[in-house]
């Protein structure tokens, strides 16, 4: 009934606006208006209708923030809440948005946050949701949007904003205290174990991060941060699998078994993606426990379940979601070249979508066709920008080793690493810049 009561209230003030001004650039996807990356529209937006900002951070290349967009941010509950934020997507490789990255953490793909006009921290959210999770998530931001927080609340808005700043020992004792004070039917509660155990991760405490999973394998819900729960825990057991093969062991049974539990749950508020990710996971664990029919037999079912979702899409921006996932799984079983037909066609319809020619750039590549790869990803690499940049030229490096042309892997190694040299300090990823020197002073000794 608070909900509802607050809802109204700020109907009204969102009706009297007029569409000039800062606000007038929002386009209306699905129930939601958004903002697309303007973040000084955005806050100037939320400063004159006076209500928070929720801000998706994406990429075109990340297949869970395409099937967010596509499934559960379209969903028709969300309606009521048009006037209640101003929506802004920010594409994380833009340029553009250099400053309000330099703001909002973002250590996976997508990220949400709600900020308040004065960009204080209200709520964060990783990964993929179902609707209810989005809900929850958006209601957690409203209510600290009216202060007074205390509690439960108050300690996971401290480890939300701990996270933004990138403060894990402070985000890993805010999510532990937390968890502990909070009702065991707390409906945020799957969110926050699956915070915590990548937390955890980050902070390099893999024997912490065990011990959190033994004790919530089966305590986080059946979406997708069920998933990624067992995907950080299975990180952490890589880590200590040496110092511990036989718990390291148990653990990866149980998290297999859990897998296959979510996976035959058809009621699940799983997305075609979110069920995707769980069946690559799953292999993974598989074949890390030395069964390799399974994990084979389960990228079959896998690569079924894709193909099925993008022939059904109802517009082919909707089939590009399933483009990385296709490609991984026909490669996984030995087949990258009978997807090629369907790739080229998404090229086709998507004229100005770099992800289909990169994605046929990498898998002629594997199947030896370099003339065609290098092809593709030249045309990939006219319409790609920031980060993305760097990796499609270490690709077409890639492609020039193949071929035997040093002078031109050369070439693309150093264009590789003067990209990620040049890009603003937020979009910097230091690995990648660490390991394009490294490639580039390979091609040089030799």
């Amino acid at each position: 009934m608070k909900r509802f009561a607050l809802v109204i209230a700020l109907l009204g003030v969102a009706c009297r606006k007029t569409p000039d001004g800062p606000c007038a650039s929002a386009k209306q996807e699905g129930s939601l208006a958004w903002i697309a990356d303007d973040y000084p529209a955005a806050l100037a937006c939320a400063k004159e209708r006076k209500v928070p900002i929720v801000i998706d951070l994406w990429a075109p290349w990340c297949h869970t923030c395409l099937s967010m967009q596509s499934t559960v941010l379209v969903d028709p509950s969300f309606a009521p809440d048009k006037a209640k934020f101003v929506f802004l997507k920010l594409d994380t490789d833009r340029e553009t948005n250099a400053g309000p990255l330099a703001k909002l953490s973002i250590s996976a793909w997508p990220t949400f946050y709600v900020l308040s006009t004065n960009e204080a921290v209200l709520a964060r959210f990783i990964g993929s949701s179902s609707v209810a999770q989005f809900h929850a998530f958006l209601d957690a931001g409203a209510r600290a949007a009216l202060g007074g927080q205390a509690g439960v609340d108050a300690r996971l808005l401290g480890a939300e904003r701990a996270l933004a700043a990138k403060d894990y020992v402070t985000a890993d004792e805010e999510l532990t205290v937390a968890l502990a004070a909070a009702p065991e039917t707390w409906p945020r509660r799957p969110d926050v174990l699956d915070s915590l155990i990548m937390t955890k991760r980050r902070n390099q405490d893999f024997a912490g991060c065990l011990t959190l999973a033994e004790s919530n394998l089966e305590q986080t819900g059946n979406a997708a941060a069920a998933s990624d729960f067992l995907a950080s825990a299975m990180a952490c057991a890589d880590e200590r699998a040496t110092e511990e093969p036989t718990r390291v062991r148990a653990l990866r049974e149980r998290a297999v078994a859990r897998w296959q539990q979510l996976l035959a749950d058809k009621s699940a508020p799983l997305s075609v993606d979110d069920r995707s990710d769980a069946m690559a996971s799953e292999r993974e664990a598989l074949l890390a426990l030395g069964r390799p029919d399974e994990a084979k037999a389960l990228a079959e079912q896998q690569r079924v379940l894709l193909d099925d979702a993008a022939a059904k899409a109802s517009t082919p921006e909707a089939a590009m979601t399933y483009i990385y996932q296709r490609a991984e799984v026909y490669v996984y079983l030995g087949r990258p070249l009978e997807l090629v037909p369907a790739l080229e066609k998404a090229a086709a319809d998507l004229p100005k979508e770099y992800e289909p020619r990169a994605r046929l750039g990498s898998l002629l590549l594997r199947a030896g066709r370099l003339d065609e790869a290098a092809k593709w990803t030249d045309q990939a690499l006219a319409l790609v920008y920031g980060p993305r940049k760097g990796r499609l030229l270490s690709q077409r490096a890639e492609i020039a080793k193949a071929a035997g042309d040093k002078a031109a892997e050369q070439k693309y190694r150093a264009e590789a690493v003067q990209l990620f040299e040049s890009l603003p300090p937020s979009q910097q990823t230091p690995e990648a810049l660490t390991k394009a020197r490294a490639a580039l002073a390979a091609t040089e000794a030799r």
